[in-house]
């Protein structure tokens, strides 16, 4: 008995401390600063996209907003961190589908996408292109299988790490051509375009924006993007789905949440302020300068295309074995 009334009491008393704080936010959200939780490494698109909207949110907002950088485990870190935080709408995440739609795929992460995060809405989407080095002599996807099949194995692909976006593409690429491409993986996608560039590893499925000034040097080939159509940036490569691999479809989103659980008013004040943000058409030429489709999905449609992501690669790590355990 007295054991129950103990648990009671702490109960009560950590239901006492959250309670204000979460009434706090929807009382004119937000009078103290906000942050951004960003699970990748600095410079790369989620801290990008996370540093305009809190320079913007900020001046909008008069409170500071800050962004900070928590990297680490193909971003589960970071995203844990703002799950176990109080759903207030001061703790926020900024993330792309690696460890949303991904991760949770290949390995057990210590939360589920969808019921402990609220969707607040993607901002922009970013195209990935297949590239290798001009010494291989490939200019084609339909090149490269038949170089892969001539080669069973002997062709080595680089990956930013073992449940990444670049990885999952060249997995797609394998089950629908039919290839055997062995992955090199590396902790990161600045190492994983050196190696190429080196010539350590056949082939790299590189962010758009990441290939961009190696492809305008002539020091990478670009065989194909992932989109459903030829990137802004690279115009002339044409989409890998259109070279004979119709299945070959992979773009990176990139978008808000916040703890599940926070108030829906204090949601609706944050998705409409980012929104504002990302509708801004200075805000939209600097991310498509860097290599990024500035789009805007609600909240539905973003916990839609989640659903959908997920879906997609379980039948891929299903199909092919692919895990990181």
């Amino acid at each position: 008995m007295t054991t129950n009334v103990l648990s009671l009491a702490r109960v009560l008393t950590v239901a006492a401390a959250i309670f204000p704080a979460v009434c706090d936010a929807q009382d004119g959200f937000p009078t103290r600063p906000v942050r951004f939780v960003v699970p990748f490494p600095a410079a790369t698109p989620p801290d990008f996209l996370a540093r305009i909207a809190s320079q913007k949110l900020a001046e909008s907002w008069g409170v500071p907003v800050i962004v900070e950088v928590r990297d680490g485990a193909g971003g589960t870190i970071g995203v844990n961190q703002v799950v176990r935080a109080i759903p207030d709408g001061y703790t926020l995440l900024f993330t792309n589908d690696l460890s949303i739609a991904i991760a949770p795929v290949l390995s057990k992460t210590p939360y589920d996408p969808r019921k402990d995060l609220s969707p607040i809405g993607a901002v922009a989407q970013g195209t990935s292109v297949l590239v290798m080095h001009p010494s291989a002599g490939v200019s084609s996807i339909k090149e490269l299988i038949a170089m892969a099949k001539a080669r069973p194995g002997a062709l080595t692909f680089a990956s930013a790490g073992d449940a990444s976006t670049s990885r999952m593409c060249v997995e797609l690429i394998k089950q629908a051509a039919g290839v055997d491409l062995v992955q090199v993986p590396y902790r990161g996608a600045a190492p994983a375009i050196q190696a190429v560039l080196a010539g350590e590893v056949s082939m790299y499925c590189s962010p758009a924006f990441q290939a961009l000034p190696h492809l305008k040097s002539g020091k990478l080939k670009a065989l194909g993007v992932t989109g459903t159509r030829p990137s802004p940036v690279i115009p002339e490569v044409m989409p890998i789905s259109e070279q004979g691999l119709p299945e070959v479809i992979v773009s990176t989103w990139y978008a808000a949440f916040a703890p599940s659980g926070t108030p829906p008013a204090v949601l609706d004040k944050i998705r409409d302020a980012l929104k504002k943000v990302f509708d801004d058409a200075g805000v939209r030429q600097k991310l498509a300068g860097a290599g990024l489709d500035p789009i805007w999905m609600d909240a539905t449609e973003l916990a839609a295309t989640i659903r959908s992501d997920l879906e997609k690669w379980t039948r891929l790590a299903k199909a092919t074995g692919i895990t990181t355990e």
